[in-house]
């Protein structure tokens, strides 16, 4: 039910991307969908009670906020400027494939024929639905699909990543501090990308939504499920 829960909750995501990626940009979108996402944490925090160990943990969080939000949520950004939300869906669908591969060469997991059998056909699908034209073509549509699967393989590296970390960090702990290392990641980018337009309230009600919703309480999902 968990992974149903989420799987709406992200699907919806790429809508709420499409809407404000152009009139944002990347860099400041994802720096609102991270710095709400960090906000509501904070508070979610305060009510559980949940220290978030800063000091003992700071790298970690780095890590985690740069390959699992901050980098995937920007490249997922620019390929919205000129891809539809059913294709970014489609790519980011690639996702377990290359969590597969990363994690059979990074924890030695051993890849079934079953498994191997599964993953090539999703390389497969993904490929016969982007060559279909899904989306309308444009001069950079071939670099936003590339930036699409470039944040599925930064998704991989992170999950894995959280597997293979040595000391237990609960997943709670996880979904706020990588919001903050990312809030401030994406922070350092916003002086050299300036907005594309003035945001209308339906803009700041897409990217509240993917704040909150998309990023916040689906990241208390995902990590209560992977770790």
């Amino acid at each position: 039910m968990r992974l149903l829960i989420l799987a709406a909750i992200w699907g919806g995501s790429f809508l709420f991307m499409r809407i404000g990626a152009p009139v944002l940009g990347p860099a400041w979108l994802i720096q609102f969908r991270v710095g709400i996402a960090a906000l509501f944490l904070l508070i979610c925090a305060g009510w559980f009670r949940k220290p978030l160990q800063l000091r003992k943990y700071w790298r970690h969080y780095l890590i985690l906020g740069c390959f699992n939000s901050a980098l995937p949520f920007f490249l997922i950004a620019f390929a919205a400027k000129s891809l539809t939300a059913s294709l970014l869906s489609v790519l980011n669908s690639s996702s377990p494939i290359f969590g597969a591969i990363i994690s059979a060469v990074w924890l030695r997991n051993r890849v079934t024929r079953l498994t191997a059998a599964g993953l090539a056909m999703g390389v497969i699908g993904v490929i016969m639905l982007v060559q279909g034209g899904i989306a309308t073509r444009t001069d950079d549509w071939g670099m936003a699909v590339a930036a699409a699967l470039l944040s599925t393989i930064c998704y991989g590296i992170a999950g894995t990543y959280v597997k293979a970390y040595p000391k237990p960090v609960e997943p709670f702990s996880n979904a706020h501090g990588s919001m903050w290392a990312a809030t401030v990641l994406m922070a350092l980018t916003l002086p050299f990308c300036p907005t594309a337009a003035e945001p209308s309230p339906g803009v700041w009600a897409a990217v509240a939504a993917l704040g909150v919703l998309c990023t916040g309480v689906a990241y208390l999902i995902y990590f209560r499920l992977i770790q």
